[in-house]
C-alpha cells in the first residue's frame, strides 16, 4: 500500500493511540496493550486501501512530493493473523481525551512543515540559479570557440592576402621587365629614326599594359582593405559578445571566482587580438596609399622615358618594402594563431575541470546537505512512481534516456530544442489521454461482465449500497457493535491479478467494528465470528474513475475475500505481538 495510505489510516483511525503511545504518562500496565497496536499498523502495508479508509478520504491524500516531506506522528501497527488483540475502554476514553491536548501540538507541526515546503522551493530555486550559470559558462566556451573559428578564417584571409600580394609583386616585376625594354627600344630610336614610329607603338601598349596591371593592383588591395575592415568589425563584435558572457558570470564560489578570474584573461588577450587585427587594417591602408603612389609614379612613364627608369627604381623600392611588411603581417598572424591555440588549450582544460567538479562523488556530511540530498532521493522516488505509472497507462519509458534528460536539464545542455520538447510532451499527453480513455472503457467493460456472472452464481446478493457479495461461511458468534473484530482480506481485479493479500503476508487488521469503513462495517455485520465472505464491488464505490496508480487502473471492480479470524468484547484485553 501507498505511504499516502499508511497516513491516511494514521489519521482518520489511530491518531489518538499513535500520539498516547509517545507519552510517558502511561500506566504500566498499558505497555503490552500499545505495543500490539503498533506491530498492527507496522505491516499496514498488506491491508488493502478500501479496508481503511473510504474513497472520499483516499481522494484527500496528498501528493507523492508532499507525503515524502511530512513528518508522521507513530502509527498503528498490525499483527500476525490469529492473535487476539484489546484495549480497555476506560484507557481508550483516556486517550481520547488527551486528543484535544495534542491538537495544538499537530497544529505547530502543519506550520513547521509548510516552513519545510517554503525551504524546499527555496533550494529548488537555489538549483535553477546554479544550471543558469552552467549554461552561461557553455555559452561562454561555445563562443570562445566560435572566436576560435574566426581566428582561423582570419588567418586564412590573410593567406590570401599574401598570395595576392605575390601576385601584384609578379606584376610589378613584369612591368619592371616592360620598363627596361621600353628603356632599351627608347636606345635603339637613337640609331635608328625610321623605326620610331613604331617603337613608340610599342612602347604605348606597353604602357597602357602597365596602367592596367596597376589598376587590377589597387582593386585588389581595396579588397584586402574591405575584408581586413569586415574582420575588425566582426572581432568587435566578438568583444562585446565576450563582455557580455564575462558580466553574467558572477559566482559564488571560489571555484567559479576562479574561472570568472581566467575568462578575464582570455578577455584581455582576445583584446590584444582586436589591437592587432587593427594594426594589420591600418598596414593594408597603408598598402593601399602605397598602390596609389605606384599608380602615379607608372602615369609618369608616360611622360618621360628618362624619368621612367627612376620612377621604376621607386617602384621597386616600394614592392620590397611591402614585402618586407607583408612578411612581417605573417609574422604576427602565426603569432596570434599560436595565442589562439593556446587559449583553446586553456579552455579544453577548464571545461575539463568544470566536467570533473560536476562528476565529483558527493557524500552529504552537514544538515543542509542530508537535507538536500534527502530532498533530491524524494524526487527520484517520484519520477520512479511516474514511471511506473505511466507505463501502466501504456507509455513505456527508457528511463537511461529519462536519466540522461534530467542530466542534461541540470547541466544546461540539452540535446533537443524547446519547440521539440514541447511537441514531445504534447504527443505523449495526447497518446496518454488516449491510452487511459481505452484503458479505462476496457476495464470497465471488464468489470461490467465480471459483475454480470456473478451475480447470476447461487446465494449472491445485492447489497443497499450497491456492492455485490456471496457468504461462504456464516460462522458463529455474533458480532456486536462495539466488539474489535480481526480480519484478513484479499484484494485482487477481475482479471485475477493480486492487489493485497493479507492471509499470505501473515498480516491482519484489529479495530474496533465501528472504526471500519462503511461500505466493509456493512459487510462484517452480514457475517460472525470466523465468517467469509466474497465481495465484487463497483468502481463508484472503489477507486472510481481514478484508480490507484500503477497498480489499480481506472475504473476497476474490485474483488474482495474477506474472513474474520477473530471477536472480541471491547473488555478483552490485547495479547503483544512478539
Amino acid at each position: 500500500m501507498k505511504q499516502g495510505l499508511k497516513y491516511g489510516f494514521f489519521f482518520t483511525l489511530a491518531l489518538p493511540l499513535g500520539c498516547a503511545f509517545a507519552a510517558e504518562q502511561l500506566k504500566d500496565d498499558m505497555s503490552s496493550t500499545l505495543q500490539s497496536l503498533n506491530a498492527i499498523t507496522s505491516k499496514v502495508d498488506e491491508a488493502p486501501a478500501l479496508l481503511l479508509l473510504t474513497p472520499s478520504q483516499l481522494d484527500d491524500i496528498s501528493s507523492p512530493a508532499e507525503r515524502n516531506t511530512r513528518q508522521p506522528a507513530k502509527r498503528l501497527s498490525s499483527k500476525k493473523a490469529g492473535e487476539p488483540t484489546a484495549a480497555p475502554t476506560t484507557e481508550l476514553k483516556a486517550l481520547q481525551a488527551k486528543i484535544e491536548r495534542l491538537n495544538t501540538t499537530l497544529a505547530k507541526q502543519e506550520q513547521e512543515l509548510k516552513q519545510l515546503r517554503q525551504t524546499a522551493q527555496q533550494d529548488a530555486e537555489a538549483r535553477a540559479e546554479v544550471a543558469q550559470l552552467k549554461q552561461n559558462l557553455q555559452e561562454n566556451l561555445l563562443a570562445t570557440e566560435q572566436m576560435q573559428q574566426d581566428m582561423k578564417l582570419a588567418t586564412a584571409a590573410k593567406s590570401e592576402n599574401a598570395k595576392d600580394n605575390s601576385r601584384l609583386q609578379q606584376a610589378l616585376d613584369k612591368s619592371q621587365q616592360q620598363s627596361s625594354a621600353l628603356q632599351k627600344q627608347l636606345d635603339v630610336l637613337a640609331k635608328s629614326h625610321n623605326d620610331n614610329n613604331q617603337e613608340n607603338k610599342a612602347l604605348q601598349v606597353a604602357l597602357n599594359e602597365s596602367r592596367k596591371q596597376a589598376e587590377e593592383a589597387k582593386k585588389t588591395l581595396v579588397e584586402l582593405t574591405k575584408k581586413a575592415n569586415e574582420k575588425a568589425l566582426k572581432a568587435s563584435l566578438l568583444q562585446k559578445q565576450l563582455d557580455l558572457l564575462i558580466a553574467t558570470q558572477a559566482v559564488k564560489s571560489s571555484e567559479r571566482d576562479t574561472l570568472k578570474a581566467q575568462a578575464a584573461q582570455s578577455n584581455q588577450q582576445n583584446e590584444a587580438v582586436q589591437k592587432q587585427l587593427a594594426t594589420l587594417t591600418n598596414q593594408v591602408k597603408e598598402k593601399a596609399q602605397q598602390m596609389a603612389v605606384l599608380q602615379k609614379q607608372v602615369e609618369v612613364l608616360t611622360v618621360s622615358n628618362s624619368e621612367k627608369a627612376q620612377g621604376n627604381q621607386t617602384i621597386q623600392a616600394a614592392l620590397d618594402e611591402s614585402h618586407k611588411q607583408r612578411e612581417a603581417l605573417q609574422n604576427q598572424l602565426a603569432a596570434l594563431k599560436g595565442r589562439a591555440d593556446a587559449q583553446q588549450l586553456e579552455n579544453s582544460a577548464l571545461q575539463q575541470r568544470l566536467v570533473t567538479l560536476q562528476k565529483a562523488d558527493i557524500e552529504p556530511k552537514s544538515a543542509k546537505e542530508i537535507r538536500d540530498y534527502a530532498i533530491g532521493s524524494s524526487l527520484a522516488e517520484d519520477m520512479l512512481a511516474l514511471l511506473k505509472e505511466r507505463a501502466t497507462q501504456g507509455i513505456e519509458v527508457d528511463s537511461r534516456i529519462a536519466l540522461a534528460g534530467v542530466q542534461d536539464t541540470f547541466a544546461g545542455q540539452l540535446k533537443l530544442l524547446p519547440d521539440q520538447i514541447e511537441k514531445a510532451l504534447d504527443a505523449a499527453e495526447v497518446a496518454l489521454n488516449s491510452n487511459q480513455k481505452q484503458q479505462k472503457l476496457n476495464v470497465e467493460t471488464a468489470g461490467a461482465r465480471y459483475i454480470e456472472q456473478f451475480k447470476k452464481q447461487k446465494q449472491v446478493k445485492k447489497e443497499a449500497s450497491g456492492y455485490f457479495y456471496r457468504i461462504e461461511n456464516t460462522g458463529n458468534g455474533p458480532i456486536g457493535p462495539n466488539s474489535i473484530v480481526t480480519v484478513v482480506v484479499k484484494e485482487s481485479l477481475t482479471n485475477g491479478k493480486v492487489i493485497k493479500d493479507m492471509d499470505a503476508a501473515g498480516t491482519s487488521i484489529t479495530q474496533p467494528l465501528s472504526s471500519y469503513p462503511p461500505m466493509f462495517k456493512s459487510a462484517l455485520m452480514q457475517l460472525q465470528n470466523h465468517g467469509s465472505m466474497t465481495m465484487v464491488v463497483p468502481p463508484n464505490l472503489a477507486y472510481g474513475d481514478k484508480g490507484l496508480p500503477p497498480d489499480i487502473p481506472p475504473g476497476s471492480t474490485m474483488i474482495y475475500n474477506v474472513k474474520i479470524l477473530d471477536v472480541m468484547a471491547p473488555a478483552d484485553t490485547v495479547t503483544p505481538v512478539k
